[in-house]
């Protein structure tokens, strides 16, 4: 064999070789787990000023900014994993003055305001688009448990006591995820969600929400709404590598 025959055959070794290697990729996640710093803006008639909810007819609930932490699983379903089963634990603090306080960041309201701490519990279905690709992006839906504490310390002529109100809703979440290493183990995601928390159990008593279409309250079912966007880190469990054939 002559040497630029070998030369040659080296050479188209190596280019196989090359490609093998370009053609390795990874298995989609079978588990995903995470964490989120969220900032929420409430929506519907959560939303107003701190003045409007003074008493149990008014037609909002003084919220306007919040802001919360998420913890979340994803199972993933099938072979390719773009079905993923999602459970979800959410804290947030709505907490509004009428001063022009930064969005997110009020941590030191100025009376009057309003302040409620909302606790959630997700149960839904998630679709991921080219899961097993070192970007990935997701939508899906979730019912939601909500439990709802109003705190009216910032308001003096407010009812005296509100009790704490356990709601069922509907949430749709949509998310863009990023992995950082090259086994796609980990990784980053920003997303945004919207949470309907009243659907189901409203109620109108003294002492309630006063959310629904009832009396007292302001006759119309008033709806609890927050819009969130969430930033968060995401740990991929599974991942395995593999080469194209």
């Amino acid at each position: 064999m002559s040497k630029k025959t070998l030369l040659f055959v080296c050479l188209f070794i190596g280019i196989i070789g090359v490609g093998g290697i370009n053609a390795q990729g990874y298995t989609p996640p079978s588990m995903v787990f995470g964490i989120s710093l969220d900032g929420n803006l409430a929506t519907n008639d959560a939303h107003g000023s701190a003045l409007d909810n003074t008493t149990v007819s008014s037609s909002t609930y003084g919220m306007v900014w919040g802001r919360g932490a998420s913890l979340y699983a994803k199972f993933g379903l099938g072979v390719r994993k773009n079905h993923r089963i999602t459970v979800a634990a959410t804290y947030n603090k709505m907490v509004h003055d009428d001063s022009g306080e930064m969005p997110f960041f009020n941590f030191s309201p100025v009376e009057p305001y309003t302040n409620y701490d909302v606790i959630s519990g997700a149960f839904g279905y998630e679709y991921s688009f080219n899961p097993r690709c070192k970007n990935k992006q997701y939508i899906g839906f979730a019912v939601t448990t909500n439990y709802i504490v109003i705190n009216n310390k910032g308001l003096s002529n407010a009812p005296a006591s509100i009790e704490n109100s356990f709601r069922i809703g509907l949430q749709v979440t949509s998310g863009y995820e990023w992995t950082l290493d090259k086994a796609q183990t980990y990784g980053i995601f920003i997303g945004v969600r919207y949470n309907l928390t009243n659907i189901l159990g409203t109620k109108n008593a003294d002492g309630s929400l006063n959310d629904g279409s009832g009396t007292p309250g302001p006759g119309f079912w008033r709806r609890i709404g927050f819009l969130s966007l969430n930033l968060g880190f995401n740990l991929y469990s599974g991942v395995k590598p593999y080469r194209a054939k």
